[in-house]
């Protein structure tokens, strides 16, 4: 590993290093210094390392002069107690330890045994080890064990009796152990970093931070683009300038670099000296987008549910026992969840519901979650009074929540509900209770929730995607809507309701389906369920004639058309509107081309084909 390298002050604590990173199969370099010289080869040779193994008064030097990780090889009781028993051997019966306080505790103790007196003295750095060294020697002392300036020490007295005290295979392998955790850790934090910095690139808002004295900190690229050569951001203006902004500026619409920008100011204080203030840049341009897509979204259908049990056309038991139960729950004040595909009609039998319901007369509002821009579902949900952001009406909003009071509320597509919003939701189905944003009052609200969703909320849970206690919360009474692959005697009594509804408007009159046609259309796995056979029914109505084949309608529900040279030159006449220049180049193409050219021409379904021609 680059990051880390491993810096023995003495050669047989390098040449055990080389022999334990061998047996570990790790490749870490591994050089003999001491003291200053471990400092200055760290800081060039080694420079790129980040992390460094060395111990005693080494290790302490490059802590107080290198801002790299230093992980230090204590000593053991083992590789004391051969120090100590060396001694004894030679014949020391008054014996000190002495070295740095990181090789042995920082604790002053004497003990006693077999009338062999041993010292511990922990010291601060080399001076003082020198000092206690001659300390010792006045007193007597007859064997010293220790690291090696202790060793010299005590040879430059003649001291006879010296013991090294060296990091044996148990604390090397243990520190390389630390670094190589440090290592993996750091990587992975220098990941994480990266990956938020890339998230942070990757969104609308600009961000600036600055510390204390103003200098920028931290930044994404929005926020440099942003604030790029603007004279009231530069770094020559800014201490002066930056007082009156924070005061100024905060919530306001500024012109930066020809741009209409909000500005918002977030003061974070992390300690009393340390002080970070956010800025935070909305391009107007980008909220009125978002503005524009929350209207689409939430185009309103009205706020009644247009939809009743009887409009839901069925011949399936599955489906006679579903909506049984459904007329059950209609009655009942309780959260209704309905399971099912796309396209299975979840919306409809919701309105079919609460129609059913005592709430009947009362709002229907449907929301689909999945369809909301984030940064606006909060203002869209809950409503806002005057004043509380910059663009926001000066009569306030109602949230779509409090136009829903004593009606039904129909979230679709809940799985895709942000987090956030998953707990401002659990919140208001707790307590019964809203806050528009930017006020200070509570409104209570009476509302019916009816959830719908084409996912497995249970996975959702343990990916870290849906609130547990919300799931709780709305899955009171269940309904699942099967497939209709899985009710097929609903096949063809749907298919021929939609017919009926579109052969007439193509001048035609009701039809049956010869058995070849119908036997594939029951045997068809309607992955869109009753949304694709809608659609397939209209398809039908316009191709139809008295000679349809199967190969007819397998063409409409495969959709395969080939290539064509798209070279041709149209008529267009401007003075229409939009929809009939539309409708008239279509027209002029089907002239020359078969509608399967055409699709393929235009890119477009047979589907949209047909809608397109009505």
């Amino acid at each position: 590993m680059n990051s880390i390298l491993f810096i023995a002050p003495h050669q047989k604590i390098a040449d055990n290093a080389q022999n334990i990173l061998e047996y570990m199969g790790i490749s870490i370099p591994v050089i003999t210094a001491s003291n200053q010289e471990a400092v200055r080869i760290a800081a060039t040779a080694y420079r790129n390392a980040s992390i460094i193994i060395s111990r005693g008064g080494t290790a302490r030097d490059l802590k107080q002069s290198t801002d790299k990780i230093i992980v230090d090889i204590h000593t053991s009781f083992i590789d004391i107690s051969i120090a100590v028993q060396k001694l004894i051997t030679q014949g020391s019966k008054n014996i000190a330890i002495v070295s740095a306080n990181n090789i042995i505790e920082n604790a002053n103790i004497k003990f006693d045994f077999g009338g062999i007196s041993v010292r511990l003295c922990p010291c601060i750095d080399d001076s003082d080890i020198i000092k206690k060294v001659k300390e010792l020697y006045k007193t007597g002392i007859d064997g010293i064990a220790g690291d090696i300036k202790a060793i010299l020490t005590a040879a430059s007295l003649n001291i006879q009796n010296r013991a090294y005290i060296t990091s044996g295979d148990i604390s090397i392998s243990k520190a390389i152990e630390e670094a190589l955790a440090l290592a993996n850790y750091e990587q992975g934090k220098h990941l994480r970093l990266k990956t938020m910095q890339s998230i942070i690139d990757n969104i609308d808002e600009g961000i600036i931070v600055y510390d204390q004295n103003q200098h920028i900190i931290f930044s994404n690229k929005e926020g440099q683009s942003i604030i790029k050569n603007s004279p009231l951001f530069s770094s020559s203006d800014r201490q002066r300038k930056f007082p009156t902004l924070l005061d100024e500026y905060k919530g306001k619409i500024l012109e930066i670099n020809a741009e209409k920008v909000l500005l918002d100011i977030i003061k974070l204080n992390i300690t009393k000296e340390y002080q970070n203030d956010i800025l935070i840049f909305q391009k107007v341009s980008n909220i009125e987008n978002s503005a524009r897509k929350i209207r689409s979204a939430l185009h309103q259908k009205g706020l009644y549910a247009k939809k009743n049990f009887a409009d839901i056309k069925y011949s399936s038991t599955k489906m006679e026992n579903i909506l049984s139960t459904a007329r059950q729950f209609a009655e009942s004040k309780s959260t209704v969840l309905i399971y099912g595909e796309t396209g299975t009609g979840k919306e409809g039998l919701a309105q079919s519901i609460h129609n059913a319901s005592p709430r009947r007369d009362k709002p229907f509002v449907s929301i689909n979650c999945a369809s909301l821009p984030p940064t606006l579902i909060e203002s869209e949900l809950f409503g806002y009074v005057d004043g509380a952001f910059t663009g926001a009406r000066r009569s306030g909003k109602k949230g779509l929540f409090e136009m829903a009071h004593t009606g039904t509320i129909f979230l679709d597509e809940i799985g895709d509900l942000p987090l956030d919003m998953q707990s401002r939701l659990l919140r208001v189905l707790q307590e019964r209770e809203i806050m528009r944003i930017g006020d200070d009052k509570i409104l209570p609200i009476d509302i019916r929730l009816i959830c719908a969703t084409n996912k497995n909320l249970k996975q959702l849970i343990k990916d870290g995607l849906f609130r547990q206690d919300l799931y709780y919360r709305i899955n009171v009474l269940r309904l699942t809507l099967p497939p209709l692959r899985e009710r097929k005697e609903d096949i063809m009594p749907l298919l021929y309701f939609y017919l009926n509804r579109y052969l007439p408007v193509q001048h035609k009159t009701p039809v049956t389906l010869p058995p070849k046609i119908t036997a594939y259309l029951q045997n068809y796995p309607w992955y869109g369920n009753v949304r694709e056979l809608k659609n397939t029914a209209e398809v039908i109505a316009f191709n139809y004639n008295k000679n349809i084949s199967l190969q007819q309608v397998k063409d409409i529900l495969d959709d395969d058309v080939e290539s064509i040279d798209a070279d041709c030159t149209l008529s267009i006449n401007a003075s229409g509107d939009l929809k009939t220049m539309e409708k008239d180049i279509i027209h002029q193409l089907l002239k020359k081309y078969s509608a399967e050219e055409v699709c393929h021409l235009l890119n477009i379904s047979r589907v949209t084909l047909w809608r397109k021609c009505k």
